[in-house]
Parts: structure tokens; sequence; C-alpha cells
């Protein structure tokens, strides 16, 4: 392995090695990929995964904090890791990081907390101004159960009978072959059964759709690893779990899908998040590390509901903010591309388009470039399917261990001759641990930036002019210094943001012009409101005026009325 990588490997296996897990052996593939072998390998336990957040809340000091907001079905706690002032009475604007929402990329609890270590590390001054709340593994059942059967998972724990013949969770994938790993078995399709795919021509490993347009024609059917255990003629259709957090947000939630769960928000998982998120109104901004992408690939979609007002993504009054936050993205992480899946129903469109946050979704995670062939080397013929013959250039040539199991025959009791192989879990799903570790440190740029950005909300001091027959002009200025709207558009078009109030300190009737109580729903980063009130001068010689909101302290500006009740007088 290049020297150069060394660090990022001690990074991840030093932790481990203290929890027991076995390091990954160093690689002599000359490639400028980080290997080692595959996930869940070398990833952190749930268990071990909370050590690490106590571990930065310990570092953190008086500015860490610790709190458990719900526990999962399996009995699994949820936390929330708070960076910042810990005195709850202090209102500040605060940033939302989660991650661990599924166990299918592994990376995105590594982003989480090398993001937090490296606020703490190079930009420690940022809490002093700003509180960061860090959901480290939002669905610690899914991840446990993807370490012990080495599956990939993206629902929790919830029992559902997912092919409705009265039982649950009975016929689930298997190692059939017992080699380990449970892959994907193809036959030729027998009579009766529609043919989906053929063997490509050029290189027989690759099991693609057949292009009809040019003259192709299917042949066999593919078929996950299993046994049929219920008898029905399908195989692994009922699986373990379950309900895909990330699909049960109520914006756009997708109710005909099974992984959705029967209602928005039917988790405890989602919906410990969910009051989190309520009983803070000061967070402003949000990133949700997972299997989402908004940065890298923009959704410049405009399109909006049935209804007409709510946006299938963002606003467009909102999309110059989120395109300036993917142009951060990548100037910060170098990433250009990133994988990306369904944004129904997920936690980063619930955030942004019910509750008026800058909320973003950050992947980072795309199949590697092969590494070049060897000077002299022939390159191989071009195949039907590019995508799955770069994912075995990479199998090849820049992993430790082959990620792809050549197919072999096999008797099945139920399907008869069928042949398994195919990809390994986790290869084309998540990176390794040790590219997992250089993936969070590119990542964590970004999130230092984001956290950089909210409003600031100041007030000038108070101008007061006398007017005759013990009246008086006040005026006041109220100005955002900071980097951020108080609010995006969505969140003042839906109202869930509470808005900047400015009091005049005397009774309603007192205030002859202008209003006794001022809002402003949302004030734009740089922009300033003017407020002038012609009052009765009040008998106690002072004026309070006071300005409040939710990611601020209430600002108190008062003026002396000795002056203009002595002009006034005369």
């Amino acid at each position: 392995m290049p020297i150069a990588h060394l660090p990022a490997l001690l990074a991840w296996t030093l932790p481990l090695l203290a929890a027991g897990d076995p390091p990954a052996a160093p690689s002599s593939a000359p490639s400028a990929i980080p290997t080692g072998p595959l996930a869940p390998v070398g990833f952190s336990s749930v268990d071990v995964a909370m050590e690490r957040a106590l571990e930065l809340a310990k570092l953190a000091g008086d500015k860490g904090r610790i709190e458990h907001i719900g526990t999962s079905r399996e009995g699994r706690q949820i936390t929330v890791v708070t960076l910042g002032n810990t005195d709850p009475s202090r209102k500040l604007p605060a940033m939302l990081v989660v991650g661990g929402m599924d166990a299918v990329n592994f990376a995105s609890p590594e982003q989480v907390l090398e993001s937090a270590r490296a606020i703490l590390r190079d930009k420690p001054n940022l809490l002093d101004t700003m509180r960061v709340h860090l959901v480290i593994v939002a669905n610690p059942d899914a991840r446990a159960s993807a370490m012990q059967s080495k599956q990939p998972r993206a629902t929790n724990a919830r029992a559902v009978d997912d092919d409705r013949d009265g039982r649950i969770d009975e016929d689930g994938p298997a190692d059939f072959d017992t080699d380990g790993f449970v892959t994907e078995m193809r036959r030729v399709a027998p009579p009766g059964v529609t043919a989906t795919h053929m063997i490509d021509p050029v290189d027989p490993r690759i099991l693609r759709p057949a292009k009809r347009e040019k003259g192709e024609v299917a042949t066999h059917e593919i078929l996950t690893e299993g046994r049929d255990n219920d008898g029905d003629g399908r195989i692994g259709e009922d699986p373990e779990g379950g309900v895909d957090l990330d699909r049960n947000f109520p914006h756009r939630w997708p109710e005909a899908e099974r992984d959705a769960g029967p209602y928005p928000l039917s988790e405890p998982e989602s919906l410990a998040i969910a009051k989190f998120v309520r009983a803070h109104p000061e967070i402003v901004t949000a990133v949700v590390f997972g299997r989402h992408d908004t940065l890298a690939s923009f959704p410049d979609t405009k399109d909006k509901d049935s209804t007409g007002r709510t946006p299938m993504v963002y606003l467009t009054e909102d999309h110059e903010l989120y395109r300036e936050l993917g142009k951060s993205w990548i100037e910060t992480t170098k990433l250009e591309k990133s994988a990306n899946a369904d944004l129904a129903g997920s936690l980063v469109l619930w955030l942004a388009d019910h509750r008026g946050i800058a909320a973003v979704a950050a992947n980072g995670w795309t199949r590697p470039e092969p590494p070049k062939l060897a000077e002299g080397t022939q390159a191989p013929a071009e195949t039907g399917d590019t995508e799955q013959s770069a994912w075995l250039a990479n199998s090849e040539r820049a992993y430790e261990a082959p990620g792809f199991i050549a197919w072999r025959p096999i008797r099945h009791p139920k399907w008869g001759d069928v042949e398994i192989g195919g990809f390994i879990p986790f290869f084309r799903e998540s990176p390794t641990a040790a590219q997992a570790t250089e993936l969070a440190k590119k990542c964590a740029p970004f999130v230092i930036d984001l956290a950089a950005r909210h409003p600031v909300i100041n007030a000038s001091e108070v101008t007061i002019t006398p007017l005759s027959a013990g009246l008086a002009r006040v005026a006041l200025r109220v100005t955002n210094t900071g980097t951020l709207a108080s609010t995006t558009e969505m969140g003042r078009i839906t109202g869930v943001v509470p808005p900047v109030v400015v009091r005049v300190g005397v009774p309603p009737e007192s205030v002859l012009s202008g209003r006794a109580v001022e809002k402003i729903e949302r004030l734009l980063p740089g922009a300033s409101v003017d407020y002038e009130w012609t009052i009765r001068v009040p008998t106690t010689g002072k004026l309070d005026l006071t300005i409040s909101g939710p990611t601020f302290d209430t600002i108190t500006r008062t003026a002396s009325m000795a002056v203009a009740q002595q002009e006034s007088s005369q």
C-alpha cells in the first residue's frame, strides 16, 4: 500500500483493535484507491459507535452534551451529541447532522463523526456562536443486523408481512450454497416464465437486460439466492424487517410502498428525530449523510405536487441557496459525483419542505474509477454493460479480495438447474472502512462551511425625536449581519419557523403610529428593516424595545426618555 494511505488505514484500524475487530491486511494492489476488506468488516458496531459518540462529547469538554431522544424497536438508544454552549437558557442558531439512517452504505456515521472532530480541531470558535446536533446512528437495529448477517439492510426491525401470506419474515435471502455470501441465482427461463436478462456475449459474468432495439433476446431470469421457505414460488420476498426510515417522513411519503411504513413517522426512530427537530426551532441548517444526494447533482426541479403548492424537491425561490451549497460541496470536497436514491419520504425533504430548514443530503460515494491497466496490456472488449464491467475491473485490480464470485452450477430443489454467483454484498453499495475514512475527511470541510452559515440578528440603538404634547418619535433598525436568511422561503410560507418579533415597551394605546408588535417573517443576510413609532412618552422615564427570535437571545434596547419629556413639556 502506498505510504500516503497509511494514515487512513491507521485511523480506522487502531480503534477497531481496541474493539476487537480484525484489521485489514496490507494490500499490494497498484491502485490509488484505498483497499481493504468489504463492509461491514472494519466498521464500528452500534456499541462501538456509541462509545465514539461519548468520546466525542468528552473531547468537547464543557461544550459537549449527550442525550437519548428515543429507543429503537429492538431497544437500542437513539442518541444526539450536541456541541456548543450547553446552557439551555441560551438561544443560538444550530445545525443538525444525521447519519446511519440505514445499513446499506456504512460510511455515513463516519462522515458525521469526522465532521464533528474537524469542527473541534479546526474551527472550535464556531461553537461560541452556534450549536451542532449530531445523530450518528439513526437506525441502530439495521446496523446491528447488517453487521451480523453481512447483508445490506435499509429497514428497521418492524415485523412486516411483505408477501401478505399471514407469516412474517419467513422467506428472506439465504446462503443456499454455503459459500459465506448471499449473492444471486440465474437460470434459463423455463416455459411459462418471462425471461428478463441475458448473458453478455463478451463477458459471461455479466447478466444484463436484453437490448431489444439491438435485436437481443432475453434468455434468463435472475433471483436472489434463497430457498422459498414458504413454498409460494418466490424467493427472498419476505426478509427480516421492516421500514426504511428514509421513506417514512411525511413529505411525499410513498404510501403504496411497503417499506415506507403504515403511516408517516410510524417508527420510533423517525418519530424521535422529528420530535427533536420540532423541539429545536433554532435549527437553521441540516445535512443528512446517507443514500441520497442533493449536492453533487442539484435536483433542479420546479415541479410541484397535485395541489400546485408543495414542491417535489426544493421550492424554486430557494434554488439559489441550494445551488450555492452545492457549489460549496464541490469546491470543498472535490466530489463531483455521488450515488443517489429516490427522495420520496426522506428526512432531508421533510426538513426542507415541512420545517423550513436549509437541509441537504450528502453521499459522496460512487463507483471508483478502475485502476489503469499496466502498460502494454490489451484493453478488454467493450461489453453491453459498462457499469458492471467497471465494477468487475475494480474487483480484479483494486481490491484486496475479489468483489465478485464466479457463477457455478448447482441443483436447487425448487428451481432445478441454476447458477449461483455475482457481486458480493456491500461491494457496490458501500465503501470499505479505509475508503470511508478518506471520504469522511473530504466531507468534513463542507460541514464546517455549512456550520458557519447562519443568521445573526442585531438591533441598532434607539433614536428618539421629541414632539409636542408629550409625544415622541422612536426609531429602530433590525439587521441580519449573518450569512444566511433567518429562514428559507419555504419556511416563511409554511410558517413553522417562529418570526423575529419586535415589541415596543409601552401599552398598545400609547402607540399612536406604527404597531406595538412587529413581526419579521424572513430577513435576508445583509438586509435591514427600519421601524418608526409615535408614542406617548412614558412616565417612567425610559423605554424598552425588545427583539426576540428562535436563534438568538432576546435583545433589549433601552432609551432614556428624560430629554424627550423635558423638550416636549416646553
